[in-house]
């Protein structure tokens, strides 16, 4: 099997803020809907007592803000095999990524009767823990407890044995990057033969105030409570819930199956920045341009054919203008005149999910090729002017528009993750789109 062989992405779940599904999602984007809300959910927890606009104050939150889901919505437990004793401590993101599993294999055509029992890999990214940071002060620490909230692993494992997949089986942890990272350990798995159809995706709930009140503490969480990607006044990021899960398949059987192919996956890639920036959590331009260039390797296009890249854009300035230079140098600049390569960040409209923010981007980006059409990025009506954006052969999508480019659609999706980890994807539109 080659290593370039394309990845087909036949079935597509998804739980975001303001979006249910990927069609409530696309509609959402070409709205210009922004889904995030004042607050949290009422029962979720109370933050209200955190509040100071002071920025920079330990203990305190700049922002109530946030992206929030109905987690528990349509979730029956005796539907995944999971006893009552075990769903009285289900950590709710093994719920959202149940049901979002379960509507991209209803997507994919895949019925439970169907797949049991057969090599079918399960990838899937988590990477906070707030359920049990909660929990382990108020229960008896036992196996029920391991399994149903402290062990991560059991996100992955959870969906294989609901469905009695055979294939392999892992739960990723790479911060931001989880969830993309999980989808290119898949495209790997197919591509040896390891699988022939692999489950992969990313969630994250917003569950406690702790993780929120460190980032306000160190300037990462937004004072005016939105992800203004690539705007002069980016000021940080909101926390998000998100579940996105996608159904993989290679190309050339996922069409000799006659499925239907939302997009295909042309290549993928994985990189550490190493020592490449001055602390372990910042990123650097060379982290991105490694990632960005191995992608189109094993994709075996130029990079100049990207004319859309859904950026990380979690709208900390520094971060934004490390990666805007970065898609500039990368693609931007090696682009005919006059055909910049579009950016944005569907973190704009929904806040960040994190471990899920990846497959928000990367579903996205599929929807984008596939019809063709680019929707807005929010919240930035003044370009940054960190960057030369007409030197680097980049333009912000201050309006929706029809792809503007002749051939066919390539998108690029970019995440990087707190631990120094960058992926890219590289996504194309199905064959016969037009």
């Amino acid at each position: 099997m080659s290593t370039h062989e394309p990845i087909a992405i036949i079935g597509m779940g998804c739980r975001f803020p303001g979006a249910a599904n990927y069609s409530q999602l696309w509609d959402l984007l070409g709205n210009q809907g922004d889904a995030v809300a004042p607050a949290a959910p009422d029962g979720r927890f109370s933050a209200a007592e955190l509040h100071d606009p002071t920025p920079r104050l330990r203990g305190r939150l700049v922002s109530l803000d946030g992206g929030f889901v109905n987690y528990t919505t349509g979730f029956d437990a005796e539907q995944f095999g999971i006893t009552e004793r075990e769903a009285a401590v289900l950590d709710p993101q093994h719920q959202a990524v149940l049901t979002t599993t379960r509507d991209a294999l209803c997507d994919a055509g895949l019925d439970a009767e169907t797949i049991a029992g057969r090599d079918i890999g399960v990838f899937m990214g988590q990477s906070t823990g707030e359920h049990w940071d909660a929990l382990r002060a108020q229960v008896t620490v036992d196996m029920y407890a391991i399994a149903g909230a402290a062990a991560r692993s059991m996100a992955s494992g959870r969906i294989s044995h609901a469905w009695d997949l055979r294939g392999p089986c892992a739960t990723v942890d790479a911060a931001c990057s989880s969830g993309t990272l999980a989808v290119h350990l898949a495209c790997q798995s197919l591509r040896t033969g390891e699988c022939d159809t692999a489950v992969a995706g990313g969630v994250s709930l917003v569950l406690g105030t702790d993780h929120t009140v460190g980032y306000s503490a160190a300037g990462m969480l937004s004072a005016a409570g939105r992800c203004r990607f690539a705007d002069e006044n980016a000021d940080g990021f909101i926390r998000s819930d998100g579940a996105g899960v996608v159904v993989l398949k290679r190309l050339d059987q996922a069409l000799g199956d006659g499925d239907t192919v939302h997009a295909v996956i042309l290549g993928s890639a994985q990189a550490s920045k190493g020592r490449t920036a001055k602390t372990i959590i910042a990123p650097s331009v060379d982290g991105y341009l490694q990632v960005i260039t191995r992608a189109c390797v094993n994709a075996d296009i130029a990079p100049e054919r990207i004319g859309y890249v859904e950026a990380h854009g979690n709208a900390a300035p520094a971060g934004d203008t490390i990666e805007l230079q970065a898609i500039g140098t990368a693609i931007g600049t090696r682009r005919a005149q006059g055909q910049p390569c579009l950016v944005g960040s569907v973190k704009t409209n929904i806040g960040h999910p994190e471990a899920a923010g990846g497959l928000a981007g990367l579903i996205k980006a599929a929807l984008v090729v596939r019809h063709r059409s680019v929707p807005a990025s929010l919240h930035c009506p003044q370009p940054t002017s960190s960057v030369d954006w007409t030197g680097l052969g980049i333009a912000p999508v201050r309006d929706q528009l029809p792809w503007p480019y002749p051939g066919a659609a390539i998108a690029g999706v970019s995440t990087y993750g707190l631990s120094g980890i960058f992926v890219h994807i590289v996504v194309g539109e199905p064959p016969l789109a037009r």
